[in-house]
């Protein structure tokens, strides 16, 4: 049988199996396209996402419960995943994307600053449940561009879509979609590792397990410690068979390039518990490794005067890293002695996480 394809004025004579029309766009991986001179969107099928190997952490939960709010859902689902480069988000975002294919949908990459009605209009002609995935969508979207995109995430639009946005920087994206799970349902931060998951995966892959905790340790001196750097930590003691001191002097991986912690201090001067109240501070920011520590606190004159009170004066601790004695990686502390048999507990500030009880 002869179809006649239209475009605009024109038409072409083809036949059923030349056009190869789908009802519905085959499961598959996909970038958007503009073809300037027909003046419309298109897509382009790219190579699909791989997870290969054991996958550690949360990341297979995480998925599996972003993926069942979806389909329970009647409006699109957006998902904010924020970290540096290495420390999962991308995992978890591939991780949506080959689940989603089990289930017969297809995930279109977004990687130009694509926006506008014209663009929501072509995304919403796929009319199936599609996962829509931004990557690194903060460098890829400026400040203008992101306004343009709240529209597409307020779900006003029929067709069902799983937004999926990655970023390295919290700070950079709209403050509209902050706090808005009509537009952004979900958001995962992801920060250093967690213990167990630095000693699980050392379990499986580090040849001399003996080594485990030391690399507990090192990685508490990082602000962040991640998966890139533990994996290629791991691969270079087992090639060389080295300690992770050794192998940490060759690999771009040092505590001293992270940024700087908050810790809570416990002062000990000549072996002295002192009040929080007679510190100049009871926090301290900086590096332990690299930074010297100076702390100052109160000492009073033993006499007092006529008032009944007495006088008092600073007087200063400090330590350098030569004087670290012990690393509590597990509680994120680290202990100082110096010479003068002064002694400083660092306690790591977590960051302190909301919850709702806290109201009442």
């Amino acid at each position: 049988m002869t179809y006649f394809l239209k475009s605009g004025t024109r038409f072409n004579v083809s036949t059923k199996e030349a056009m190869d029309l789908h009802d519905k766009l085959p499961v598959g991986t996909y970038t958007v396209k503009f073809d300037k001179m027909a003046g419309c969107f298109y897509l382009e099928q790219i190579d699909g996402f791989e997870v290969r190997g054991k996958i550690y952490g949360d990341t297979t939960r995480n998925a599996q419960r972003i993926l069942d709010t979806f389909a329970d859902r009647t409006a699109s689902t957006g998902v904010l995943l924020t970290g540096e480069k290495g420390s999962g988000k991308t995992l978890l975002a591939k991780m949506l994307a080959v689940k989603s294919a089990e289930t017969a949908i297809p995930t279109i990459v977004i990687n130009e600053p694509w926006c506008g009605e014209g663009f929501n209009s072509f995304l919403q002609m796929i009319e199936q449940p599609t996962v829509i995935l931004f990557d690194e969508f903060e460098k890829v979207y400026d400040k203008d561009d992101q306004e343009k995109m709240l529209t597409l995430l307020d779900g006003v639009y029929p067709s069902k879509k799983l937004f999926v946005l990655t970023c390295n920087d919290k700070w950079r994206i709209d403050s509209h979609m902050r706090n808005r799970p009509g537009r952004i349902f979900y958001s995962l931060e992801f920060k250093g590792l967690e213990q167990d998951f630095i000693i699980e995966y050392c379990e499986d892959n580090l040849n001399a397990k003996e080594h485990i905790s030391a690399i507990c340790k090192i990685a508490s001196m990082f602000d962040q410690f991640n998966f890139d750097m533990l994996k290629a930590l791991i691969e270079e003691m087992n090639r060389y068979n080295e300690t992770p001191q050794q192998s940490l002097k060759m690999l771009n991986a040092k505590p001293e390039y992270s940024g700087d912690a908050k810790y809570k201090v416990t002062l000990q001067p000549k072996g002295l518990d002192i009040p929080e109240d007679m510190l100049e501070t009871t926090e301290w920011t900086g590096n332990p490794l690299i930074n010297r520590i100076n702390l100052d606190y109160k000492v009073y004159e033993e006499e007092k005067d006529e008032d009944g009170d007495r006088s008092w004066d600073w007087e200063n601790c400090n330590f350098s890293n030569s004087d670290l004695k012990q690393i509590d990686p597990q509680a994120g502390k680290f202990v100082f002695i110096n010479e003068l048999g002064d002694r400083v507990t660092l306690s790591k500030v977590k960051e302190r996480n909301f919850s709702y009880y806290d109201a009442f």
